[in-house]
């Protein structure tokens, strides 16, 4: 073989074809943007979880002494831990119960806005049944708790604030005969209830003919009676004496118990979400996901193993038509696949009767029908206009049409199409 038979090797044998197939490096490559957004969005989930669960321990309940928000009364809770008063917030009566055994002079706060305690409970309370009481304060008494307050005042009426109303007085002073009057001599006027002493009890700030607060005394146990508990939030309370007169109703002995009564306390059964759902419903629900498991095992598509293949893949074009023939076949397509027919056949009649490849479909069938000897109509029927119906008719119109280009290729002499794949020429040795 001489040199230039090497050189021409050299130059055209075949190339291994380059893999397509991704490695294991091709594919971290191909997944790590995914993997990396689905890291972001997940780091984004954790954010926003922990920041609405930050949002959602903040309770916005109004005078809730653990609240930092401006309704919320926690500043006065704490600072009257920092004066050497032993605070505790309970939520339920064995709470309250727990934190009446500390013994020592006890002060305790009912905040019960809904009513939640029955009339029964708060004369338990008041009669030391859950433990030894010296005051009750109670805050904008409502419901039940109003039953108590009446023993030492009578409701004299709702007034509002003076920024609500600019003819309201802007403050309240305490009077002479409050007891606390000259540590805390003025409170402002954040709205309320005003109410009226009775017996032997004492107002302080009065309003108009009632009092902010009244002070009294029921079965040995001192009863407060608050109708402006705005002013203890943690908005207002370093305004004007808000603060004094609230340490001195608060913190007047050693132990506070800030009581807030839950759904738990009620006497009342308070109906549940399965009250409301029929019994008949979780049986059918769960049928109902046992169906749809078995509809998904029963239609579902079960693959067999992955096999590995080295890519590209030669696929010969008889495999091709074939299965574009089954599609054809099992969707019914008779006039799809009788247009990919047509337009091979209108194609190598153009080169037969030698029109060029841009002529017209109606051209072509105007020279194929004079040229094979047949109708004009009968050449439109078979190459354009057609419709197989059944698959008979498909038959017969392929097979009419093939019978054409065999007509055509009599008449010009050319019983073989011209195109012939092109074929790779192989060096010899020389």
């Amino acid at each position: 073989m001489t040199a230039s038979a090497t050189d021409t090797l050299t130059a055209t044998a075949p190339v291994a074809a380059e893999s397509l197939t991704p490695d294991s490096r091709g594919a971290w490559r191909r997944i790590r943007s995914w993997l990396l957004a689905v890291g972001g969005l997940i780091a984004a989930a954790l954010v926003t979880v922990l920041a609405l669960g930050s949002m959602g321990s903040v309770s916005n309940r109004p005078l809730d002494p653990t609240s930092p928000a401006p309704n919320g009364a926690k500043a006065l809770f704490e600072v009257l831990g920092q004066q050497g008063v032993d605070t505790t917030h309970a939520t339920s009566l064995d709470e309250l119960s727990s934190g009446l055994d500390s013994g020592g002079s006890t002060t305790v706060v009912i905040d019960d806005p809904s009513s939640i305690l029955a009339e029964e409970q708060i004369d338990q309370i008041a009669a030391g049944y859950f433990g030894d009481i010296d005051r009750i304060v109670l805050l904008n008494p409502a419901g039940s708790s109003y039953e108590l307050s009446s023993r030492v005042a009578t409701f004299g009426g709702q007034f509002s604030s003076n920024d609500d109303d600019p003819d309201a007085a802007a403050t309240f002073d305490a009077g002479s005969a409050c007891g606390f009057g000259e540590l805390a001599p003025a409170i402002t006027n954040e709205g309320g209830h005003e109410y009226e002493p009775t017996g032997d009890s004492v107002g302080c700030y009065q309003v108009r003919d009632g009092y902010a607060v009244v002070v009294g005394v029921d079965q040995g146990v001192e009863i407060v009676v608050l109708g402006a508990p705005t002013n203890l939030t943690n908005a207002v309370i370093g305004e004007s004496a808000n603060a004094a007169m609230s340490i001195n109703l608060l913190g007047a002995n050693e132990h506070l118990v800030w009581y807030t009564p839950s759904s738990a306390d009620s006497l009342t059964d308070t109906p549940s979400l399965g009250d409301y759902v029929p019994p008949w419903l979780t049986p059918v629900i769960i049928l109902l996901l046992g169906v749809g498991v078995a509809c998904v095992i029963w239609r579902g598509r079960r693959f067999g193993p992955l096999i590995a293949e080295r890519l590209p893949v030669t696929v010969p074009a008889a495999e091709t038509i074939e299965g574009r023939a089954r599609l054809y076949d099992n969707s019914d397509a008779r006039l799809h696949a009788l247009d990919s027919i047509r337009l091979g056949t209108i194609t190598r009649l153009a080169e037969l009767l030698g029109l060029g490849r841009g002529e017209a479909s109606e051209s072509v069938i105007e020279a194929t029908a004079q040229t094979a000897g047949v109708t004009r109509e009968h050449a439109y029927q078979v190459l354009l206009v057609g419709h197989p119906d059944t698959d008979s008719a498909l038959v017969d119109l392929a097979n009419a049409a093939a019978e054409l280009e065999r007509r055509v290729r009599a008449a010009t002499g050319r019983t073989e199409t011209t195109r012939r794949p092109a074929t790779k020429e192989h060096p010899t040795d020389e």
